[in-house]
């Protein structure tokens, strides 16, 4: 009795993991369908201490870059993820942030000092944001060490998430 109903069980449930499945791929397909496939456009943006850095400076690593905003609530809720995983990231890996609302720098550098982060902090610039397709926050992109784009995501993002996807998309042994 007990398998019988155990099979009844999980065949109910399949359809129902499918679509739920389904679901979530075409959410993401519609949340990052303007975003960049092929090779990231490279940017050279200031950071948080008044330092030009470039994205093709980080050839041969693979990067995680963040599109995020300090009025972000969900931006908030990831940042225990994004430190976590900037402290664990191995010698070929960099994460790389870009903050939307850079206006107001002192604003952005408190925020920072109040988030105790430590990772590089991009003021980005409209045109940026533009070449990417960004159009929520978080959004996040996988390079690969030659700077071909591995894969993208919207939304909030556990360490745990972010590092599997940096690993996997980007071809860790």
């Amino acid at each position: 009795m007990v398998g019988a109903q155990a099979r009844r069980w999980w065949l109910r449930a399949l359809p129902r993991g499918a679509a739920i499945g389904a679901l979530f791929a075409g959410v993401t397909a519609y949340q990052t369908r303007d975003h960049v496939t092929q090779i990231a456009p490279d940017f050279a943006l200031q950071d948080l201490g008044g330092h030009r850095v470039v994205l093709r400076d980080y050839r041969g690593k693979k990067v995680l870059l963040h599109f995020w905003a300090t009025w972000c609530g969900v931006c908030k809720a990831e940042l225990p993820s994004l430190r976590g995983l900037a402290r664990n990231l191995a010698p070929d890996e960099a994460l790389v942030t870009v903050v939307e609302d850079s206006e107001d720098v002192e604003a952005v550098r408190r925020f920072a000092a109040k988030h105790q982060l430590s990772y590089p902090i991009l003021l980005g610039e409209r045109a940026v944001l533009r070449a990417y397709g960004v159009g929520a926050f978080p959004t996040n992109y996988y390079l690969n060490g030659d700077g071909s784009i591995a894969s993208t995501s919207v939304g909030i993002s556990t360490r745990l998430g972010m590092a599997m996807r940096l690993w996997i998309a980007t071809g860790s042994p």
